[in-house]
């Protein structure tokens, strides 16, 4: 099967390509408003793109034609963002931060999650997240389409003690039991089945 891109429409071709980009993390994302308000939202067009600077990217589609969703907006105004990792403990929660809220209502309040402060940025991050990450603003690229591409350079990293071996340097990521979205709107992807394949000699690696 062939299939040219351009001939199909909108949501032919958003339901082909996430049932085959899989799975995809999963960013919790912290703003506040100009009047400190907290808004908290999750995107699974998100990944880490570089380490040095240490580098994330998001994709986030508008509210409604020409109208940008809080997150944008509140990106827009502070150039500040915070992002929370989920874990399986609170995707439920999570899923609720996604609820079509009121502009202005608190979402970490609605799903029931904790607000704890950050240390190099405005908005806080969320006490239950295993990870939290916490990013200025590098870029906000309008791609058309009502869809930007935010860059956000990670400034400050937070890992809850259980999930880190301080001694060695390592993230103990098979306790962190984070999980992922796969195709449509209510299925996702746990983290605790992983195997090993070795690397070819002279690759690099970094663990």
């Amino acid at each position: 099967m062939h299939i040219d891109l351009n001939s199909i429409d909108k949501k032919e071709r958003y339901k082909l390509l996430l049932s085959s980009i899989l799975p995809r993390p999963i960013a919790l994302v912290t703003t506040q408003d100009e009047e400190g308000r907290i808004n908290a939202a999750p995107f699974s067009f998100f990944n880490i793109m570089a380490s040095t600077p240490a580098i994330v990217v998001l994709g986030i589609d508008s509210k409604s034609p020409g109208i940008p969703k809080d997150t944008v907006r509140n990106m827009q105004l502070t150039k500040e963002f915070v992002v929370n990792m989920v874990s399986e403990d609170i995707v439920e929660k999570m899923s609720l931060c996604a609820s079509a809220l009121p502009a202005g209502e608190d979402e970490l309040q609605y799903s029931g999650l904790t607000a704890a402060p950050s240390i190099q940025v405005k908005p806080p991050r969320i006490a239950e997240s295993p990870i939290n990450m916490e990013c200025r603003i590098v870029e906000i690229m309008d791609i058309g389409h009502d869809r930007n591409i935010v860059i956000g350079n990670v400034i400050h990293y937070h890992i809850d003690d259980q999930f880190y071996d301080a001694e060695n340097g390592y993230v103990l990521v098979e306790k962190l039991g984070l999980v992922a979205r796969m195709h449509g709107k209510s299925f996702y992807l746990r983290s605790s089945d992983i195997f090993e394949v070795e690397r070819p000699v002279g690759s690099s690696s970094i663990r």
